[in-house]
């Protein structure tokens, strides 16, 4: 699986995340409503260019979505029967949820074909219907949906759901059961690594020279990936105590490869080439629904909204 699904915004940040994403990974997405396909205006100007430069894939959930019918009813149970969403529920029903409210911070979501979920947490006071297919939704309740819906999405399409915000997922990370942590501790591994070794742009104007760039030196950048990826799988095998040194002997050790990379990337005439930031963390869900058959969707729901509960 080489391509990765950005959550939780439409846009990506411009960062060295992202420009970190674009050379290491084959495939970068980003979740987009439908109606975000016919009105590329609605996208954000950085992230429109990428998507025209080809270097981010649109991944729909109303083209996915309609092969788990019980999407929005499995995370309604989740909802319903978590103590937490009860206590913010009530508060909501109050009017306590906004900026003048209790709890302040909310986050915009396009709901797109998935209005009638929209309404239901609206009927719950988790949510407040805005302009079109929009709404308001208390952020604890945000974060939760796009976790749950990137981590659905990864498994029918077969991208890594990544994001590059800690507090994304801080709900969840304390409490995850142990046999669920690997692809966790496989992601922070990755990120360690990857900042000492992966030399990138700090900017490039042109998003089509980074596409340009990956066509030329695809066979280079994939044997970078998969020298990074038997490393962390050695990684894996050692003890806690002695991950830090091998790391830094790892990335000691690792001067042709970055240099190889780094002047491959000045013959584009790029400047001030640094170090990827490369703060990944992957939906906790991922290692639960790896194992599922894609032919049994509705498990896929039902295991991913397990493990949100026993991570509540």
């Amino acid at each position: 699986m080489n391509k990765i699904l950005y959550f939780p915004s439409i846009s990506i940040p411009k960062s060295q995340w992202l420009m970190g994403s674009l050379f290491y990974w084959d495939k970068v997405g980003s979740i987009v409503p439908l109606e975000f396909l016919n009105k590329p205006n609605l996208l954000g100007e950085h992230t429109r260019k990428l998507v025209e430069a080809e270097l981010i894939e649109q991944v729909v959930p109303e083209q996915h979505l309609w092969n788990v019918p019980n999407f929005e009813d499995a995370f309604l149970e989740f909802i319903d029967n978590n103590p937490v969403f009860c206590s913010i529920s009530k508060l909501g029903r109050l009017g306590l949820i906004g900026q003048d409210g209790v709890i302040r911070t909310t986050t915009e979501i396009h709901m797109g074909k998935l209005r009638s979920l929209g309404h239901q947490l609206e009927q719950r006071g988790l949510a407040t219907k805005g302009r079109g297919s929009w709404y308001t939704v208390e952020s604890y309740t945000a974060s939760n949906f796009m976790t749950y819906l990137a981590t659905v999405l990864g498994t029918l399409t077969e991208y890594r759901p990544l994001t590059d915000s800690y507090n994304e997922l801080s709900y969840f990370l304390p409490n995850v059961r142990k046999k669920n942590t690997r692809d966790l501790l496989k992601e922070q591994l990755r990120a360690r690594i990857i900042e000492k070794v992966l030399p990138v742009p700090s900017s490039v104007e042109d998003p089509y020279d980074i596409y340009r760039f990956k066509e030329k030196h695809y066979d280079k950048l994939t044997r970078f990936r998969r020298y990074v990826e038997e490393f962390i799988l050695n990684l894996e095998l050692l003890p806690e105590n002695q991950i830090d040194e091998r790391i830094q002997l790892f990335s000691e050790n690792s001067g042709y490869e970055i240099r190889d990379i780094s002047d491959t990337m000045k013959t584009f005439k790029w400047r001030m080439i640094s170090y990827a930031t490369f703060c990944s963390i992957a939906s906790p869900a991922l290692s639960l629904v790896k194992g599922i058959s894609e032919d049994s969707n509705l498990d896929t729901v039902n295991a991913t909204v397990g493990l949100l509960f026993m991570a509540s």
